[in-house]
């Protein structure tokens, strides 16, 4: 059996790193949390990552990855602003449905003013590519006549997002997953879905 190769340590690190952040928040873990349940040294995370602040720094970076990825595929997919819309929605209900999660940016911008500047940094660009792609599908939908909503597309997209991030919180305390439902609901009425609901 082959010693795990390095790229496997340190993706094995940003998993369980993604993990507890989701669930208890930046502050709320340390390198003893990863090294216990990993069964290694915290030598070996201070290699990988010297500081937990190059951690989360590093983390943030593969959401950013991966968001950049999603929309990508999005725009391969060449759904219309409606279904792409409901892919976020998707994502969002998913992220509750793994042990309650609030999505990163959620977490992140909950203690936003107690982080290190550096994860502040990455946390505001990421936040901006967020904002930036639901303006850019608002914008879209609201030109091909697919939204109806009053307001500038930028000012909706903040929004939605506040709900969306506030949301998956309040559904976490309430333990109701319904919440988040009815939420998604009054965004689509809100954009003028109207008698496209069920």
């Amino acid at each position: 059996m082959r010693a795990p190769a390095k790229t496997d340590t340190k993706k094995l690190i940003l998993d369980l790193a993604e993990e507890l952040l989701l669930t208890r928040s930046f502050s709320a873990f340390s390198y003893q949390h990863i090294s216990a349940a990993l069964g290694m040294k915290n030598a070996a995370i201070h290699y990988h990552f010297p500081t937990k602040t190059d951690l989360g720094v590093a983390l943030i970076q593969r959401y950013r990855r991966r968001f950049a990825r999603w929309t990508g595929e999005q725009e391969t997919l060449a759904g219309d602003p409606w279904q792409k819309l409901e892919w976020y929605f998707d994502l969002i209900v998913r992220y509750y449905d793994q042990n309650q999660r609030i999505c990163p940016t959620g977490v992140l911008s909950a203690e936003y003013l107690v982080l290190p500047p550096e994860i502040q940094v990455e946390t505001q660009a990421f936040m901006r590519e967020l904002l930036a792609w639901a303006e850019l599908i608002l914008t879209e939908g609201q030109t091909k006549g697919y939204f109806r909503f009053k307001g500038t597309p930028r000012d909706r997209a903040a929004t939605i997002m506040a709900a969306l991030q506030g949301g998956l919180q309040v559904a976490r305390v309430m333990e109701n997953s319904a919440i988040l439902d009815d939420i998604i609901k009054q965004i689509r009425l809100g954009l003028g879905a109207g008698g496209q609901l069920a």
